[in-house]
């Protein structure tokens, strides 16, 4: 009878990933490649715009390069971006060149999120992954590992696998198998974005001008596409979700670029915002059960490191998962929490630097450049987004220096704060 659900049950999997956005499928390819059995759901049959990263910085690029997953950035239109043009008063810097201080440093990439999201799922299928979509997944534990009850279309399919995977985005059901909590950071700030086409800015840089709250980007995209920003007050939602908010939020950004820039700036998808504030995850990992990307605890998303972050944590647990069987959830939370923490206290040190205003918060600036003439390294956090966030200190030692604290005559003293006590800043590569 037409409509009727039926029932069929499989073998056994390695592998159970619960979501196959840019998290979910990366994974699920990579470990097919390694030769196991992994079967993928997601709950989505079409992928849709919904204001989320599109670039990977250099250190993530890294990371795609590392995992062969290349191509599929090429495929999906992915690019490049070996430029970044800061902007004062509407008016352009030199532009700065990723290899400048790191020589071997890849591009920055520009690809469409929901065009990525296509070509990775395909990509898993075509690689022999089992993938249910549109599919939602009902887990439940059983001894050596979870036996799951996946409905897609007509069909019911009773599936166990040795290792259950989240890859289910910041609101992760998944999470909550673990038993893990994720309190969202303070929220001071707001982040706005949009698609538009029409931008008239070189294509081979990303574009950051300032205004006297935050700043806005533009990171241009392939056939004439381009993904817009502005980070601005609390109240920007409220003031911009109205009639004319499209148009007011294009002028906005305009404002912080040269006359004529958006002129000819047209919305190619929908305006959405976003709290200015890291989502931290308490556990990462359990028996037989871890999370990847954003449910694993997403960075805030003016740091841009969203989409490298991800990439990060495949490669984390593949390589665990090949190199130590019986701790590799373990080996791989370890590892997550260390790199994690760095990220989020970076975006804290650097959130003063652009977001606040007052005379304090002016001196605290100043007193930072003179810093960056003593050590331009700024500990290695200057290179942070084309070398990752490996070997970073940071102690109170690592953020006197970051601050300039520690120079003769120094005027502001920062306090040590936890990461949830103030929003991040998006990347500034050196001057």
């Amino acid at each position: 009878m037409p409509g009727t659900p039926s029932q069929s049950t499989t073998a056994s999997v390695d592998v159970a990933i619960i979501g196959g956005g840019i998290a979910g499928s990366s994974l699920a390819i990579t470990l097919r490649r390694q030769g196991m059995d992994v079967v993928l759901v997601e709950r989505e049959p079409a992928f849709r715009d919904r204001i989320r990263g599109e670039a990977v910085h250099p250190w993530g690029v890294r990371e795609i390069i590392e995992l062969g997953l290349r191509p599929l950035l090429d495929e999906a239109g992915a690019l490049e971006l070996p430029l970044w043009t800061r902007y004062r008063d509407r008016i352009p810097g030199k532009p700065y060149a990723w290899t400048s201080d790191v020589p071997d440093s890849p591009p920055e990439l520009s690809v469409s999120h929901p065009r990525l999201q296509e070509v990775l799922i395909r990509a898993a299928e075509l690689e022999g992954v089992r993938v249910f979509r549109p599919g939602t997944a009902t887990p439940s534990r059983v001894p050596d590992g979870w036996s799951l009850t996946i409905e897609s279309g007509v069909s019911t399919n009773l599936i166990f696998a040795r290792l259950l995977i989240g890859a289910d985005g910041k609101n992760s059901v998944t999470r909550k198998l673990l038993g893990a909590k994720a309190p969202r950071d303070a929220v001071r700030h707001q982040f706005g974005g949009m698609l538009v086409r029409g931008v008239r800015l070189p294509t081979d840089s990303a574009h950051q001008g300032y205004h006297e709250t935050g700043f806005a980007m533009i990171l241009p995209q392939a056939n004439d596409h381009a993904r817009i920003y502005y980070v601005g007050p609390n109240s920007l939602q409220r003031e911009l979700l109205g009639p004319g908010g499209v148009q007011d939020f294009l002028r906005r950004v305009a404002a912080c670029f040269p006359e004529g820039a958006l002129a000819q700036a047209e919305q190619a998808g929908p305006l959405g915002f976003f709290p200015n504030a890291d989502v931290p995850v308490d556990r990462v990992a359990g028996e037989n059960i871890a999370l990847v990307g954003d449910a694993a605890g997403a960075n805030d998303p003016t740091q841009g490191h969203g989409l490298s972050l991800v990439f990060r944590d495949v490669r984390v647990l593949r390589d665990a998962l090949a190199a130590d069987g019986d701790n590799a959830l373990q080996a791989y939370a370890k590892q997550r929490k260390a790199y994690y923490h760095v990220l989020r206290t970076h975006a804290t040190w650097s959130a003063p630097l652009i977001t606040d205003t007052g005379d304090i918060a002016e001196m605290l600036r100043e007193q930072v450049k003179r810093a960056r003439e003593v050590d331009p390294s700024a500990g290695g956090y200057a290179n942070i987004f084309a070398n990752g966030p490996d070997g970073l200190a940071t102690d109170d030692d690592a953020r006197a220096r970051f601050y300039g604290e520690n120079l003769p005559g120094a005027r502001v003293r920062t306090t040590p704060k936890d990461p949830s006590s103030r929003p991040a800043s998006f990347p500034n590569p050196p001057e």
